[in-house]
């Protein structure tokens, strides 16, 4: 495959600075100066519908990627996190070859590479020095390789950080301290409630392991709990585990908007521009989108501080949206070309042109944004608590107590998406008040532990 893909990126610096003065409708119809003919294919592209995915899907379909790659057919399949996680696990679980390229996190792609589910790309974008694997931060890299080699490429990587209104804290008298505890969080969540106009606080309440189970499993960390302790006997009832889950429902039931528990990472991020939520804590690749003039008049009421801390310094979220292969693709060097064309510096660059800005650029990947000048100046307010937050994350021991798993907002265990997914079903009916939340936290750790009986995990 090497042979044919020496030309991939001797081809994207070509034509660069060309796709770099248009803007997304005119894209289609800029020349190219030496289209790369030697790749064909049909490619099956899912992708979760975020909004950095959703430019890069409007890029692709205005057709500046075939103006690389004329001979390359790509089919986007885009939708909801929760969807396109199911759909993309049953394909790859199953090997039924729906998809050829696929958005997944470091959840997944060391135990799909052990399963011989993905295609190690590593080395292909390794020996492109245009490419430049080394501008990828190693935290990235290292939760997507196995074996010591690379499975997917990184389109954008997060850590956590709490958002908060300015206009509403300065009329309050209330200042946020730079690295909040979860304990100040409550408090001022309780001094800017407002019922009916503004919340005092904003937090996932949408089941499932990447909605809910995020941030509330960092929040868990951050009070000293666990999942699972050394012998995989479930801890989700232990005091600090138990503490930090009621803590987490009753913040949202006495100070978060109506209807949390169908809230997600997108209608937190609405309720905050629109003023009517004073803190939300979440995923740091949301600064860009919540401080974009073109979607944010008020972007300079937004102001930005660490993931709250409680007995723990962080709750160690770190993730990344990457694209991987299937191993079972019969289009690899086509798909290959348009994983490392969208996780490429020149498609960073690209988008922040269409888009006359950084607002949905990939970030948090590569150290080569954080450098740039552009970027300096219009992520001034931001810029280093993300980069700090990346670099403070550690998975590798998400918690104060030892534990035999990896992962901050996870359990880095095949069984975890449906554990996670139904144990925050039942945290999200305590959260409506169809449960008791301590017959909640009971239901799910009986449930957690039955999964590590099942697994042949505990002994």
């Amino acid at each position: 495959m090497r042979r044919r893909l020496v030309s991939i990126f001797a081809v994207l610096a070509i034509t660069v600075t060309t796709v770099l003065s248009t803007s997304v409708g005119s894209l289609a119809q800029t020349p190219v100066a030496a289209p790369n003919t030697d790749i064909s294919g049909t490619i099956d592209v899912g992708m979760v519908a975020n909004p950095q995915m959703v430019a890069l899907q409007e890029i692709v379909e205005s057709g500046a990627f075939n103006e690389l790659y004329p001979n390359i057919v790509v089919n986007l399949t885009v939708l909801p996190e929760n969807e396109i996680r199911q759909t993309i696990t049953q394909d790859v679980t199953t090997q039924s070859g729906q998809f050829d390229v696929f958005t997944i996190g470091p959840f997944e792609v060391p135990m799909w590479a052990e399963q011989g589910w993905l295609e190690e790309v590593g080395e292909e974008a390794g020996a492109d020095p245009a490419y430049n694997l080394d501008d990828i931060f190693e935290s990235m890299k290292e939760g997507l390789s196995y074996d010591g080699g690379l499975y997917a490429l990184p389109f954008y990587g997060e850590s956590a950080m709490t958002f908060y209104r300015k206009d509403l804290f300065d009329e309050a008298g209330l200042e946020m301290p730079e690295r909040p505890t979860w304990d100040q969080i409550a408090e001022f969540a309780a001094a800017l409630n407002k019922p009916g106009e503004v919340s005092g606080v904003c937090l996932r309440g949408l089941p499932g392991w990447g909605e809910m189970g995020a941030p509330l499993g960092t929040v868990i960390n951050a009070f000293g709990g666990r999942w699972y302790d050394e012998n995989w006997v479930a801890q989700l009832n232990d005091p600090e585990s138990a503490e930090a889950i009621h803590f987490y429902i009753e913040l949202l039931q006495n100070y978060g908007p109506e209807g949390a528990s169908g809230n997600g990472f997108t209608e937190n991020e609405t309720l905050l521009i629109q003023g009517q939520c004073a803190q939300w804590y979440d995923a740091t690749s949301a600064a860009e989108l919540i401080t974009d003039p073109a979607t944010n008049p008020d972007y300079e009421q937004i102001g930005f501080a660490y993931g709250p801390s409680q007995k723990l310094p962080t709750g160690n979220w770190l993730w990344s949206w990457n694209f991987a292969m299937a191993a079972n693709s019969d289009a690899k060097e086509a798909s290959l070309a348009f994983m490392m064309w969208a996780t490429s510096t020149d498609y960073v660059d690209a988008i922040v042109a269409a888009d006359d800005g950084w607002g949905r650029a990939p970030t948090g990947a590569r150290a080569s944004v954080y450098e740039n000048p552009s970027y300096q100046e219009r992520a001034a307010d931001f810029a280093d608590i993300v980069l700090n937050s990346i670099n403070e994350a550690n998975p590798n021991e998400p918690t104060e107590e030892p534990v035999p798993y990896t992962g901050g907002q996870f359990v880095r265990i095949p069984e975890f998406q449906e554990l996670g997914n139904d144990v925050t079903q039942i945290f999200a009916s305590a959260l409506v008040g169809d449960i008791e939340i301590d017959a909640a936290i009971e239901e799910a750790n009986d449930l957690a532990n039955q999964v590590a009986i099942d697994a042949g995990y505990q002994e």
